[in-house]
């Protein structure tokens, strides 16, 4: 087991000493991306890459949590997002010959919008939406899994369009004896097409996360820590056409503490297991409550709960996430085991 947390460490640190340039205050392209794909994924804080489970959902986050054991599984999920905006995430794995393939499509549709000429006459309607297609294969070499994804995803704007390949990368160790798994994920590296305009080149979404799911052995509660965006210390986004001053009028520098950077780069998910059929689900992202709270207004932003109710032969589950005063989001999920449910 000591050689088995060597090997991670060392891919672990190597992976957060690589110079890789990324910004995530609204510099990158695909941010779709970056949705949680699936209702108890988004109840654990929208980010888990280390819960091992029986959904076909996981590989979305880690591929390498893709098992045998979620052989013919199929998953669809839905969230009525903000203002009209629709996300939609399908997922099915298969077993080939003693390999472990799944696949999946995420599709968000922005609606229709008014199309004008630059004097304001109405010239008709275009729409916009973004989807990827991604393709996932995973090994087991003993108690650790290795996977990886393959995503093209392409985004379009009336008759502009953006388009990619990326790659994701993943393992997990899952201790043998004890409810513990611990892993690292490398996410969205790859080559860009096509951008919307010869002038258009942003950065692709990169992210490098570690996590760990345990469960102490005689409470009905499992805990998940995952940490994002290790390859960069500071993630904060501050607007600086935000000008603060005090009562003299002397501008109020706006500054982040080490304590609150840091937080930003962690969510946290806890799951009540009350029976074996039913699961209750709480989560809290810090860089979401501090990005979307309203100064000096309480509320739910960065806080999410949800539940996951299983049967024979389908799963259902639900989210609630808080985002802002404006709105939050809703998700609903079905997994279904198409081995039991046709003959």
């Amino acid at each position: 087991m000591k050689n088995i947390f060597n090997a991670f460490n060392t891919i672990f640190f190597s992976l957060i000493t690589l110079q890789l340039v990324g910004q995530i205050g609204g510099n990158n392209s695909f941010t779709f991306l970056n949705i949680p794909s699936n209702p108890v994924t988004s109840a654990l804080g929208g980010m888990n890459i280390s819960k091992t489970q029986k959904d076909p959902n996981t590989f979305i986050q880690n591929p390498a949590l893709l098992d045998s054991s979620m052989n013919n599984l199929l998953a669809v999920n839905y969230s009525p997002f903000f203002s009209g905006i629709k996300y939609s995430c399908v997922t099915y794995v298969k077993q080939i010959k003693k390999q472990t393939f799944g696949l999946g499509v995420q599709h968000i549709g922005y609606g229709d919008f008014q199309q004008t000429d630059a004097s304001g006459n109405v010239l008709g309607k275009f729409s916009a939406n973004d989807i990827a297609l991604t393709f996932s294969h995973a090994r087991r070499q003993g108690n650790i899994s290795f996977g990886g994804n393959i995503k093209f995803v392409n985004s379009v704007i009336e008759t502009y369009s953006a388009s990619a390949l990326l790659f994701d990368f993943g393992g997990v160790f899952k201790h043998p004896k004890q409810d513990f798994s611990y892993a690292i994920a490398v996410k969205n590296i790859g080559i860009r097409f096509k951008s919307f305009t010869i002038f258009d080149n942003p950065d692709l979404p990169l992210d490098v996360q570690t996590g760990i799911s345990f469960k102490p052995k005689y409470m009905p509660v499992r805990f998940s820590v995952t940490v994002h965006h290790l390859y960069k210390y500071d993630i904060t986004y501050l607007d600086k056409n935000i000008v603060k001053k005090d009562l003299s009028g002397n501008i109020i520098q706006n500054e982040i503490s080490t304590v609150d950077n840091l937080g930003r780069h962690f969510v946290l998910g806890t799951e009540l297991l009350l029976s074996k059929n039913f699961n209750i689900l709480f989560g809290y992202n810090h860089l979401r409550n501090r990005e979307l709270s309203q100064q000096n207004i309480g509320g739910f932003s960065g806080f999410s709960v949800g539940f996951l109710f299983k049967t024979k032969f389908i799963d259902l589950s639900y989210s609630y996430a808080g985002y802002n005063t404006a709105g939050n989001l809703n998700s609903f999920g079905l997994v279904c085991d198409l081995g039991k449910i046709i003959k």
